[in-house]
């Protein structure tokens, strides 16, 4: 009987290790850079209260100008996994997949909840495990928001509807009111639940869910006095949000009311299309906002979404389930729908993950159909439901490859977004951390073609003009860099410890000490600095400067780096030793530096010891 009541568990979890398995040799990608990897604040226990209390992409010294997100949940997860793994991306990718186990089994629970059949429950979970458009939220890191907002979501979904059918509602309910507000601090998508308690109110037969009967009148006023604590809830969620971020900045743009109109009715439709027939999965979709809703991409969209809307009005009084889960579907991407408030995109697959779940209802629905009308049906539905799992799960697996390192997924991302210049960009960084310095400065030089202002597509072609041996050119590159954007202390710590190679050594100096007086927690500046002074034979001020940086942020690998270097040169190998190993700790390529970093090891490790 336990095994009975393990096997849906151990065959989510089969499917997901196999799906997602080959993505955790990944490393960290993309946004994981700013948000995990050079983020101070987790690595820091004093800083906790500052990481749970600042917008989510405040990352110690760097400013976060939209002021949009407040995420101090998913911060945490970030903190805990250093804590237990440091700098392994291994380890967060772990996590990630746990995350999406359990909101699988959360789905299998939700499907049972329905009284539907065992077999055709597991169906759902399946396809939910298995989907393509979960690629992005699983095997990216960062894509773990989506998977954090979603477990707390349903957890507080599936304890409201224990309150119906418990015969102690009050724990059940205050279990999915705190559920509720971790959920709002993982993603702002939980904003939603409400909506969603009221359209389960109405619409589901007292049988299934938890839905009042009488007149549409008393219903209303009933599921209003539903989700007046979740109001409440969310209420507090709105002022400690702005405690935290202040005034929120305006949107990057607006559309007019037609444009906005006609490019919702075809994000819509193509979510919808995305969801029933994954294929043309983009991590960065090269779609513009529509201005005409008589473009033949909106009429397809509202065709398409006219006969969901159609289907969903005729199934409300003979499956008024299906009508829910469909409504949970379009509830939950109203988020998302607000444009401009999430940077440049239109959409992108791990806005699905909540939403996604209404699929997983419905063809759990379809399936348990299918199973009860006749035995000698069930073989059939079998076969065809693990089929479809299978079909599903082949293309998620070749997709959870991109996001294993920024090469592949940019790569992927310039054949579809080949006139992007932010593509254009991280696709040169690729190309730029793995040495690949003149493919790196082609790319550069591509992303300025397309947008010829801007300032750190020049900034990097400096850096990797650098790298190349071509230093006045790089000069030019920063200089054009800091004329496009003059506050851009990148550039001008940049640009100064170039000026300390070509031997301007008091120039260069004298800005890096500016930026290091204006900025006092800028350690890549404090640590520039140092580097810049150990260049120049002044190890002794180098030696402190570089401390210094450690005092900031003891976890930047690059200063411990430069105080074992320095102390090997004084011959203090003990010491040295213990700073390199520090070093490699935290720093995660091979190469030059951890090769110097093993032989200073060694080199301790041979040394005779003290009489």
């Amino acid at each position: 009987m336990r095994f009975r009541h393990a096997t849906p568990g151990l065959l989510l979890a089969a499917i997901i290790g196999i799906v997602f398995g080959a993505s955790l040799a990944g490393e960290f990608v993309w946004d994981d850079r700013p948000l995990i990897a050079d983020n101070p604040m987790i690595r820091d226990l004093d800083s906790i209260g500052q990481l749970l209390t600042s917008s989510f992409w405040e990352t110690g010294d760097r400013h976060d100008r939209f002021r949009s997100f407040f995420r101090p949940v998913v911060s945490a997860s970030y903190a805990a996994d250093y804590a237990l793994w440091g700098l392994e991306p291994l380890g967060f990718r772990i996590t990630n997949l746990l995350l999406h186990a359990i909101c699988c089994l959360l789905v299998f629970r939700l499907a049972l909840g329905e009284g539907l059949d065992r077999r055709a429950s597991l169906i759902g979970a399946a396809i939910f495990a298995a989907h393509p458009v979960h690629t992005e939220s699983v095997a990216w890191i960062s894509g773990r928001t989506d998977l954090m907002c979603a477990l707390f979501f349903l957890l507080a979904f599936h304890a409201y509807r224990r309150t119906a059918t418990s015969s102690l509602p009050r724990p059940w309910r205050a279990a999915s009111l705190v559920c509720f507000a971790l959920a709002l601090f993982a993603k702002e998508m939980a904003a939603t639940l409400p909506f969603l308690i009221a359209a389960d109110r109405m619409l589901t037969p007292a049988g299934a869910g938890v839905a009042d009967t009488g007149t549409p009148l008393r219903r209303g006023l009933r599921s209003l006095t539903a989700v007046a604590p979740y109001l409440f809830v969310f209420g507090l969620y709105v002022v400690a949000r702005h405690v935290a971020l202040g005034q929120e900045s305006a949107p990057l743009y607006h559309l007019s009311p037609g444009s906005h109109l006609a490019t919702t009715l075809f994000v819509v439709g193509r979510y919808v299309t995305l969801l029933l027939v994954p294929l043309g999965l983009d991590a960065h979709y090269p779609y513009e906002p529509l201005t005409s809703l008589a473009s033949l991409l909106v009429l397809v969209s509202a065709t398409i979404l006219a006969v969901i809307a159609w289907t969903a009005w005729r199934a409300r009084r003979r499956s008024p389930s299906t009508s829910f889960w469909i409504l949970w579907t379009f509830i939950t991407l109203l988020p998302v729908l607000a444009f401009g408030r999430f940077g440049d995109v239109l959409m992108a697959d791990r806005f699905l993950y909540i939403p996604s779940v209404g699929l997983a209802l419905l063809a759990a629905r379809y399936f348990s159909v299918w199973l009860r009308l006749d035995v000698r049906r069930r073989m059939p539905a079998l076969v065809t439901a693990s089929c479809a799992v299978v079909v599903l799960a082949v293309p998620c697996g070749v997709r959870a490859m991109v996001w294993t390192d920024d090469l592949a997924l940019f790569t992927s991302m310039a054949r579809t977004s080949p006139a992007s210049a932010m593509v254009r960009c991280n696709l040169g960084l690729a190309y730029y951390n793995k040495g690949d310095f003149k493919a790196a400065t082609e790319e550069f030089r591509l992303a300025i073609q397309l947008l010829p202002t801007y300032a750190m597509a020049y900034n990097n072609l400096a850096a990797a003009l650098e790298r190349e041996g071509r230093l006045e050119e790089a000069l030019v590159a920063y200089e054009v860099a800091l004329q496009l954007a003059p506050r851009e202390r990148a550039s001008v710590v940049n640009r100064a410890s170039l000026r300390v190679r070509l031997g301007q050594e008091e120039r260069g100096l004298k800005e890096l000490r500016d930026v290091v007086d204006a900025y006092p927690n800028f350690t890549p500046a404090i640590y520039t600095y140092a580097d810049a002074l150990e260049q120049v034979g002044r190890t002794d001020e180098a030696l402190t400067w570089a401390r210094r940086a450690l005092d900031v942020d003891p976890g930047y690998p690059n200063a411990h780096y430069l105080v074992g270097k320095v102390l090997a040169q004084r011959g203090e190998s003990g010491e040295a030793a213990a700073a390199m190993r520090r070093f490699l700790d935290l720093w995660p390529d091979e190469g030059v530096y951890a090769q110097a970093a093993r032989r200073v090891i060694s080199g301790a490790e041979a040394a005779p010891p003290p009489r």
